[in-house]
């Protein structure tokens, strides 16, 4: 954890306690990205993917609407019924035919696309920074009908580095 975020914390967790609460929200995911901290707040990433493709891709999300930017990270784990639960894997670059889990990283201008539906299709403009993971480890703690779990450390193309855990309930 960053300085900047554990003084946040505790700050957070000391008004809590004091107002007879407790707890503090961590982040899901925090390291450097493009030369400075990153973090993302998402307890609940969305899931895709599943037992057809043997292919689990979650989601990490967090749209900051006073500065109308949007972060993502993307943890895809390729051939999941094959990852073993409990040991490290290595981590790779996403590429078209590897196994191996990667991350991605994008933050951008938030771009709101209206639906047929009402809804919007949230992205990022075309000038949106990237990065993608080129080694580190990954490791599954769980992985069944309840859910997928797990923790990573990975560094990135542009130098920078990501560590996180993720859950993601099974469908």
């Amino acid at each position: 954890m960053n300085g900047k975020t554990m003084q946040n914390c505790l700050a957070v967790a000391a008004l809590a306690l004091a107002v007879g609460g407790s707890g503090c929200a961590l982040p899901s995911i925090e390291g450097i990205f493009d030369n400075r901290d990153f973090a993302i707040f998402d307890d609940t990433p969305e899931a895709r993917g599943g037992a057809a493709n043997d292919q689990a891709m979650l989601v990490f999300l967090e749209a900051d609407e006073a500065t109308e930017t949007l972060r993502t990270v993307s943890v895809d784990i390729r051939a999941l019924s094959t990852q073993p639960v409990g040991e490290a894997l290595e981590v790779g670059a996403g590429e078209i035919h590897d196994t191996l889990p990667s991350i991605d990283v994008v933050e951008g201008k938030l771009v709101r696309t209206p639906l047929p539906d009402g809804g919007n299709l949230i992205t990022t403009d075309s000038n949106a920074l990237r990065a993608t993971s080129v080694g580190g480890s990954l490791t599954i703690e769980q992985n069944d009908d309840e859910a997928l779990a797990g923790s990573f450390t990975v560094t990135l193309d542009d130098g920078g580095f990501l560590e996180g855990r993720f859950r993601s309930a099974n469908q």
